[in-house]
């Protein structure tokens, strides 16, 4: 049986994915109130629209919901917007850590040197810091992405 795993976290790609979402939702039952109260003038002015948004939002959540990073037996995928960029065998991870700056990711240093940044899933940011047992949870990614036992 395959060993199998995903992180998932709040990342710069999948944070825009997730406003352009909200964005077409609230849109769109904008303008589905707006057809309760004039049913009479749902033309193609109000369809197309209505239409849009709907898609917007799905796109939006789905594509949100697509960034993770995945730990398949012992390849890590790095995964944005359901699409894999990145496959990294796991053997070859010599160190994990958490980038510095505004925006936290996970980087991976290979037995070559290389440095691989993951997109797809980053440690919890700001308000997550604030909750107990979020240390433990981002030191559990680290471990899992090192190839260790996260408990």
């Amino acid at each position: 049986m395959s060993e199998r795993a995903r992180l998932r976290g709040a990342t710069l790609v999948a944070g825009p994915l997730f406003v352009i979402g909200l964005m077409g939702a609230s849109f769109a039952i904008a303008l589905g109130l707006w057809a309760l109260w004039h049913p009479g003038s749902l033309g193609a002015s109000f369809w197309v629209p209505f239409g849009v948004a709907v898609v917007a939002g799905v796109v939006g959540f789905v594509g949100s919901r697509g960034c993770y990073v995945e730990l398949v037996d012992d390849e890590l995928r790095d995964v944005v917007g359901w699409i894999p960029v990145q496959r990294i065998d796991r053997r070859r991870v010599t160190e994990a850590r958490v980038r510095l700056g505004v925006w936290r990711w996970f980087e991976l240093e290979l037995d070559d040197g290389s440095l691989h940044t993951l997109l797809g899933s980053s440690p919890a940011q700001f308000p997550m810091h604030l909750l107990p047992g979020s240390d433990a949870r981002d030191l559990g990614d680290l471990a899992m992405l090192r190839g260790q036992d996260p408990s």
